[in-house]
């Protein structure tokens, strides 16, 4: 029972190994976590960017066949993104487009057949 006493007298906290060995995994947790969480903002930002622009354009369209507006390209700016709206005739088929610059100022669009 002594010598049990005696390996605990001068027992103060942690050791070096461990505490280096938590930090360690602290370490490569964050290092993977932190990359993911990044790319996960980036896609909710991206995806909210092509929502906002189908519901525009779907608007718009729906505007034009409605009202009996005529088509003109026109600018829009939503959450300080700004979406070019075209309209363009391909043969026999009209079709309207909405483009925007992406998080990386990749353009993106989108476009739907107008009858």
């Amino acid at each position: 029972m002594e010598r049990v006493v005696l390996l605990f007298k001068n027992f103060k906290g942690y050791s070096l190994a461990e505490t280096i060995t938590a930090f360690s995994m602290w370490i490569l947790i964050v290092s993977i976590l932190i990359p993911q969480l990044v790319l996960l903002t980036q896609e909710r930002v991206t995806t909210k960017q092509s929502s906002d622009a189908l519901k525009l354009l779907h608007e718009k369209v729906q505007h034009v066949a409605f009202s009996g507006v005529n088509k003109e390209n026109e600018d829009i700016e939503k959450d300080s993104v700004v979406y070019h709206l075209t309209w363009k005739e391909e043969g026999g088929d009209q079709k309207a487009c909405m483009e925007w610059s992406s998080l990386y100022k990749k353009t993106k669009s989108v476009c739907l057949l107008v009858s």
